[in-house]
C-alpha cells in the first residue's frame, strides 16, 4: 500500500511499481530493503530504500520540479549550513507506467521533530543558525519565489482566496474564527522591502531530531524570496522562553516574525478544509493553528 490517499487526484506509488523502477534504472540498488516511510508528506511517496537513500516519487504535477531543483542547489547550499540535507544521488526517470522524473537522495537518521522530542532552547539555537547560515548563503540565481516554491517567499496574502474558500465556511467554530481574526491582522503586516534571501520554505514539518537536537532538514521549496515563512517553526514548534530564544538569535524584526504566524495560519486554515479526510494532516493543520494562536 502506498498510504492515505491526501488528493483526489494523486498518482499512486506502490512498493512492487517503486521496485520495478529501481530494477530498470538502478539495478544496483533493487535489491535492498524498501520502506514506506509514514506518515506521510504533502505532495510525495516516500520510501526508505537500504540503510543510507531514500526515493521520493511525485504523487502531484505540481511537485515534480522539486528533485530537479534540489539536484541543481543542494549540493551548493548543503556545505554551507549546520544541519544536514538530503544529498541527490540519482534522478530516475518516467517508466512502468509512472509519468513523471523521480529521485533518491541520502537518509538522514533521526525522527521528525515535534513539540515533545526536542530540547527546546538547544533546539531553538539550532534552528536559528541554520536560517542564518542560509540567507547568508548568495542567493544569486537562485529559484526565485513563486508557483515553484509553493508561493513560499511571497507576501502571505498570496493565500487570500484560498483561506476564504476554505475556511469561511468553518467560521462558526470559535477556533477557526480566532483564527481567521489573527490572520486578517498579519495580512496588515508590512511586506518584506529588503534584497531577497534563501529560505527552505516548509521547514516545520520537515525538520530531523535525533537525542533533542535538531540534525537535519528534508522535503523543501528552496528558493529565494522573503525568509518569513522560514520563521514558521517559532510558532509552531516552540513556546515560551524557547520561542523568544529563536526569534531572538534568528535576528529578524517584529514584521518579518507576525508574516511568520500569518504563515503557519495561512496554508493550515487551507489545510482544515482541504485535508479533512487526511488524519495525520489534519492534525498537522490544527498543531499549527494551535501554535500560531498560543502567546
Amino acid at each position: 500500500m502506498a498510504g492515505t490517499r491526501r488528493h483526489d487526484n494523486e498518482i499512486a506509488v506502490d512498493e512492487g511499481l517503486a521496485r520495478r523502477l529501481l530494477q530498470a534504472q538502478f539495478p544496483e540498488w533493487a535489491d535492498l530493503g524498501l520502506v514506506l516511510v509514514e506518515p506521510s508528506g504533502t505532495d510525495h511517496t516516500i520510501f526508505r530504500l537500504g540503510h543510507e537513500m531514500v526515493v521520493r516519487f511525485p504523487v502531484m504535477e505540481y511537485a515534480t520540479r522539486q528533485a530537479a531543483k534540489e539536484a541543481r542547489w543542494l549540493p551548493f547550499l548543503a556545505p554551507q549550513v549546520p544541519l544536514a540535507l538530503p544529498v541527490p544521488l540519482a534522478m530516475g526517470e518516467p517508466g512502468e507506467g509512472y509519468r513523471w522524473n523521480w529521485s533518491i537522495v541520502s537518509w538522514i537518521e533521526g525522527q521528525q521533530a515535534r513539540a515533545d522530542n526536542l530540547d527546546p532552547i538547544p533546539a531553538a539555537l539550532d534552528l536559528a543558525r541554520f536560517i542564518r547560515a542560509l540567507q547568508a548563503c548568495d542567493p544569486t540565481d537562485g529559484p526565485p519565489a513563486g508557483a515553484d516554491t509553493g508561493q513560499r517567499g511571497l507576501p502571505v496574502r498570496v493565500w487570500v482566496d484560498a483561506v476564504a474558500h476554505y475556511a469561511e465556511p468553518m467560521k462558526d467554530d470559535p477556533f477557526i474564527r480566532r483564527a481567521l481574526e489573527v490572520w486578517h491582522e498579519a495580512l496588515e503586516v508590512p511586506d518584506w522591502d529588503r534584497p531577497p534571501v534563501w529560505f527552505h520554505g516548509d521547514l516545520s514539518g520537515n525538520l530531523i531530531a535525533r537525542e533533542g537536537r535538531l540534525v537535519g532538514a528534508i522535503d523543501s521549496g528552496y528558493g529565494i524570496g522573503d525568509p518569513a515563512c522560514d520563521l514558521m517553526p517559532g510558532w509552531i514548534l516552540f513556546r515560551g522562553e524557547a520561542r523568544q530564544v529563536f526569534f531572538d538569535k534568528v535576528g529578524l524584526d517584529e514584521a518579518t516574525q507576525e508574516r511568520a504566524r500569518g504563515w503557519a495560519l495561512g496554508p493550515a486554515l487551507i489545510g482544515m478544509g482541504y485535508y479533512r479526510k487526511v488524519p495525520h494532516l489534519l492534525a498537522n493543520c490544527r498543531g499549527s493553528i494551535e501554535g500560531a494562536l498560543a502567546e
